[in-house]
């Protein structure tokens, strides 16, 4: 198998922090051959997980308005976590409305300032965190599972913590079998509490996506299914990409409030 080099040059995002909100102003022509890269970059500040991320579009190219699917993708790709919106500003009145006329309107809010964005982004939901960064090695998955059982204890949600483990663990596996690292790498675990969801993410300096991988005929293993199992037990799962490379993967859980509540 080889892996597509992505030639596409840098964006120049000009991120600035107003309010705890990252605005972000790129001067670009979002075409065919930018939209992945655009929708990338877009997620990887979503997950640094500000207030808000505010898009000013003003100074873009927009080459069609399937293109503008960019913006959903990346907001569907983090809706379920970490569930950060994404904002869009339109200064010019004409390119507002023409936003306002596609389908991205369904999912995104289209503002006429960077103020109006700020004010109409609100606060976001109360998050409860724990993260413990370590090396890569054999005893990597135990640590993570006493983390996991300590957090769950807590936090007052001992009945997710085995499927939490259990996910954990196959995130970790999974970088241990299929990443591509130099020397032996820092992975981190996050753990997240929000809105009766908990979230365990691993990140590692491996950029490349984690999919679900069918196992080969007269193939026998545990491995070989390692995110079906997490596919199985989460509400939710994915993968994003990170800054200033890597990935995070992310599996989210219902507790038994949110449950009786649903």
């Amino acid at each position: 198998m080889r892996f597509a080099v992505n030639t596409v040059p840098p964006i120049c995002w000009e991120p600035t922090d107003i309010d705890r909100c990252v605005v972000l102003d790129p001067d670009i022509t979002l075409d065919a051959v930018t939209y992945r890269r655009f929708t990338d970059d877009l997620v990887k500040f979503v997950v640094e997980q500000p207030r808000a991320v505010i898009v000013r579009v003003d100074r873009m190219t927009i080459a069609t308005e399937t293109v503008l699917t960019a913006f959903t993708s990346a907001w569907l790709r983090t809706a379920n976590w970490p569930g950060v919106p994404i904002l869009l500003v339109a200064e010019d009145t004409e390119l507002r409305r023409r936003l306002g006329r596609s389908a991205i309107r369904r999912f995104l809010a289209v503002q006429p300032s960077v103020a109006a964005a700020v004010a109409a982004s609100g606060e976001p939901p109360i998050r409860r965190r724990a993260a413990m960064t370590m090396a890569l090695s054999p005893v990597t998955g135990h640590r993570a599972r006493r983390l996991i059982d300590d957090v769950c204890a807590e936090w007052d949600i001992a009945e997710i913590s085995e499927a939490a483990q259990i996910i954990a663990t196959e995130f970790i596996d999974n970088a241990d079998l299929h990443g591509h690292f130099t020397g032996v790498p820092d992975i981190d675990v996050w753990l997240e509490y929000r809105e009766d969801l908990f979230t365990i993410a691993v990140a590692d300096p491996d950029p490349r996506e984690a999919v679900l991988r069918e196992p080969e005929p007269g193939s026998v293993g545990r491995r070989l299914h390692g995110l079906h199992i997490v596919a199985e037990l989460a509400s939710a799962w994915g993968c994003a990409p990170r800054w200033p490379t890597g990935k995070v993967v992310w599996a989210t859980l219902a507790t038994a409030r949110n449950r009786q509540v649903s």
